[in-house]
């Protein structure tokens, strides 16, 4: 469910960024799902294109269930251990390095152009962050909804993050992807429904 929602959110920018930088070429900006970096410490970005990284996966505990016994169509008790609510935190990068040949004024511009595709993503997300299957038919039909929300980190956690990552700092924007749910439905315990109470009375 994680491949298909991060898949489908990768789709939806892409749809988004053709429509912004257009007419579109074969070299039009588009963004991938990828790791931000490789085992060597280069990115793992390709050039002139936006990443969308996985960076952590957190269960939500304020929306947490804790219903675990349910009713089916004939009435009988199930149980279940309670479904797992999850965020994702996906970091959308830009790889526009301004180290490539042509000078400082072309180092400058693609710079610049990638500034302009990240701003693009944030754009397209404050236009449209919750998706359902009502109005975002690629949405995978076992993910009810996607939340996406704007994550503001200290500059603290970036510098942590790209030490852990071990590659050098490329502009970013971090969201907070609410909340996919899991729930495996694997039976537990199955009991028949109550029909009739059994009351005893005992005299003195």
């Amino acid at each position: 469910m994680i491949d298909s929602a991060l898949k489908f959110l990768t789709d939806e920018i892409n749809a988004y960024l053709v429509l912004k930088n257009e007419p579109v070429s074969a070299t039009t900006p588009e963004i991938v799902l990828t790791n931000v970096a490789a085992e060597d410490g280069s990115w793992a970005i390709p050039p002139k294109t936006l990443g969308l990284s996985l960076i952590n996966i957190e269960e939500d505990r304020i929306n947490k269930e804790q219903r675990s016994t349910f009713r089916d169509e004939n009435g009988d008790i199930q149980h279940y251990n309670p479904e797992i609510k999850l965020n994702l935190y996906i970091l959308v990068s830009a790889n526009f390095a301004s180290g490539e040949a042509g000078g400082t004024a072309n180092a400058t511009g693609v710079y610049g152009e990638g500034l302009k595709q990240l701003s693009y993503v944030i754009s397209f997300f404050q236009g449209k962050n919750v998706f359902t299957t009502d109005n975002s038919p690629g949405l995978d039909a076992g993910i009810q909804k996607l939340i996406v929300e704007l994550y503001s980190s200290s500059f603290e956690q970036q510098y942590n993050f790209w030490n852990v990552v071990g590659a050098k700092y490329l502009p970013s924007v971090l969201y907070r992807v609410r909340m996919l749910v899991y729930q495996e439905k694997r039976l537990l315990e199955q009991q028949p429904p109550v029909t009739t109470l059994d009351l005893q009375l005992s005299g003195s």
